[in-house]
């Protein structure tokens, strides 16, 4: 006859609390599952607000303009971002573009609920005049384009002041 020593109690706890976790990880797992896989019950208009809220579509726009009329573009592009760039960081930017070379700045914004991206590329021409590229959402850029029209033009100031980059 075969006797079998019965298993001592420590290693029975420790199959115990194994035994737990793995049941416990697939529940959880499973949970999660159902939580966030939306694939299958989404819409199609959901997915389509989801991909466009990922993937914003951005124009570029060229600025040639004297330093003192920075804060006047910064403006108008403050008052078409809802949140991501507001006046401290207009006044910043002007800052930064009066006393250093030609940089960049990306900031994250969000725009009428989307979230996308405000990239400024910066530098200066043989006139002192500041070349700013704007590359951000449709809105932003439109609202820049009004504005340019309502700027005057300036002797100093090369002609096309304001133009459209390729």
């Amino acid at each position: 006859m075969l006797i079998v020593d019965p298993m001592p109690p420590a290693q029975l706890i420790v199959l115990a609390i194994v035994g737990i976790g793995l049941v416990s990880g697939w529940l959880i797992a499973r949970w999660l599952e159902r939580r966030y896989d939306r694939g299958n019950k989404a819409s199609s208009e959901e997915l389509l607000d989801e991909l466009e809220m990922a993937y914003s579509s951005r124009r570029s726009f060229e600025v040639r303009i004297p330093p003192p009329l920075l804060p006047e573009v910064f403006d108008c592009m403050v008052e078409q971002i809802d949140s991501g760039f507001g006046e401290k960081h207009a006044r910043q930017m002007v800052q930064r573009i009066e006393s250093q070379g030609p940089r960049n700045a990306l900031y994250p914004i969000r725009v009428n609920g989307v979230r996308t991206e405000l990239e400024l590329q910066w530098n200066r021409d043989a006139m002192g005049n500041v070349r700013l590229v704007v590359l951000a959402v449709p809105k932003v850029i439109r609202a820049l384009k009004r504005f340019s029209k309502e700027l005057p033009r300036f002797s100093a100031v090369e002609p096309g002041l304001f133009r459209e980059a390729p």
